[in-house]
């Protein structure tokens, strides 16, 4: 049998669930073949910053196919990557590595994994005005697919104003940003004297990591958004907590974590498997297994 040799690089990585989802990806795909001969070998790659060009490169000597990038590698891959998609370029982050014969193809499919989440959540985006909080990695790879689905406005909300107004004029350009939709920046604090009514409101911070939320004002919540947070755990963030409390509809990243798998999954394969029934699996597998360290 032919495996395709995939991993994921980060740092850390043991916590990654990515090895679990695909190997679920790889069942559907191998059930849906008439003569299986083929299947996957996924690992998690531990890789620091100053590592990371090495071990990718080794990587590919011993065969490696595709690999998947995460915290903090996604700017470096973007840097390492022979070509990259017009969603990785305008992102400026790769998340999903693809070996061609002229090296390593960059893709990110983190926007597109946070878009088909929204949808299979009925959140409508068209016509909204979105609040994205975070301007670091994770927002950036999310913005070209916030725009392309024709948002009223995309306001990106920092701890820093000054690193929002920066990531913010990158979307400025009719190239970026060809619908022109208004992109624009403000501070934590700021947002308490703005009275847009807000329809969604993206955590793409860390917070939720550290057992913390950004420090936004109650006001954002007035019209009861459907707030969103990137990271995902047995139990809601503090982020999603705090949202509910104002009984505001949520929904944590663990169906983007899915939905960007599935896209990259499909880069690798061609074969495009089914989202819920995994997210359902890893769902009740994470709950079991903090219900068994209780």
């Amino acid at each position: 049998m032919k495996y395709y040799q995939l991993t994921v690089f980060g740092d850390p990585i043991a916590h990654s669930r990515s090895p679990q989802i695909h190997s679920a990806f790889a069942q559907q795909w191998q059930a849906s073949m008439v003569d299986p001969q083929v299947g996957i070998h996924y690992t998690r790659t531990l890789a620091s910053r100053g590592e990371f060009p090495e071990l990718l490169n080794a990587f590919r000597a011993l065969g490696g196919m595709g690999a998947n990038v995460t915290v903090p590698l996604k700017e470096l891959a973007w840097e390492l990557a022979t070509t990259r998609s017009p969603q990785a370029e305008l992102a400026g982050a790769v998340n999903t590595l693809v070996r061609t014969e002229q090296g390593w193809h960059g893709e990110n499919t983190d926007g597109i994994g946070l878009y088909v989440d929204l949808c299979d959540l009925h959140v409508a985006l068209k016509d909204a005005d979105i609040l994205l909080v975070g301007a670091g990695g994770a927002a950036r790879g999310v913005i070209p697919a916030l725009l392309a689905a024709e948002p009223r406005t995309l306001v990106i909300a920092n701890r820093t104003l000054e690193r929002a107004k920066r990531l913010a004029d990158v979307w400025q350009s009719e190239r970026a940003n060809p619908r022109q939709i208004p992109v624009s920046a403000s501070s934590f604090s700021d947002l308490a004297q703005n009275e847009t009514p807000w329809a969604v409101i993206i955590n793409a911070t860390s917070s939720g990591l550290q057992g913390e939320r950004p420090p936004l004002p109650n006001a954002i919540l007035q019209h009861r958004p459907f707030c969103y947070d990137m990271v995902y755990g047995a139990a809601p963030t503090p982020f999603l907590q705090w949202a509910s409390e104002q009984q505001c509809p949520i929904a944590d990243g663990l169906g983007m974590l899915v939905g960007q798998a599935a896209e990259s999954f499909y880069l690798w394969t061609g074969f495009r498997p089914d989202r819920a029934t995994v997210l359902h699996d890893l769902r009740a597998s994470i709950r079991a297994n903090e219900k068994d360290a209780q």
